[in-house]
């Protein structure tokens, strides 16, 4: 009968091969819901304030209207850039959480009641991503903005995901394979 129990120098080579493996393989992307509010900070220049999925600040850093057609819908296209984290935990902080600018484009679609700005009956929006630095480098992603007139003032909900790459090291992976 065959001896089937392994020497302890073939399980030290095989835990290593499995630990480099791991720290050497690239991680996979993790990919994270998101959703929340935006509020206006100061609507003439562009700028609000992101809470719940995403936190921090979001800034329209170009804007033009696309005008359609024989149409009573209002158009436009643009980018904007968000500076802050990815609030993982929700726990309205971004300690921990991936951090960075993430810059997207945009394109806006609205109804207005009259061509006064004020008489808003829905607005809708879809923006992907289109970079990211720090945390947030070679992110992906898209996020959908719903405006909701109220008689306080137009409420803006957003949805969507936000694809982060892991990021692993070859310095990690050395020290790995020379601890084997």
């Amino acid at each position: 009968m065959l001896n089937m129990k392994p020497s302890r120098g073939l399980i030290a080579v095989a835990a290593c091969a499995v630990v480099a493996l791991t720290v050497v393989a690239p991680a996979s992307a993790k990919t994270y819901a998101v959703k929340g509010t935006q509020t206006v900070v100061n609507e003439d220049a562009g700028k609000f304030k992101m809470r719940g999925g995403l936190v921090g600040k979001w800034r329209i850093t170009s804007f033009e209207e696309a005008p359609i057609a024989d149409s009573p819908y209002f158009h436009a296209t643009g980018t904007e850039l968000f500076k802050g984290c990815l609030n993982r935990g929700r726990d309205r902080s971004c300690k921990g959480d991936p951090t960075g600018k993430l810059s997207f484009t945009f394109e806006y679609w609205a109804l207005f009641a009259s061509p006064d700005p004020e008489s808003l009956v829905w607005g809708s929006c879809w923006h992907p991503i289109t970079k990211g630095t720090g945390d947030f480098t070679g992110a992906q992603g898209v996020l959908t903005m719903v405006d909701t007139p109220t008689p306080k003032g137009v409420t803006t909900k957003y949805i969507g995901n936000v694809t982060l790459k892991a990021m692993g090291t070859a310095h990690t992976a050395s020290a790995a394979r020379s601890s084997c």
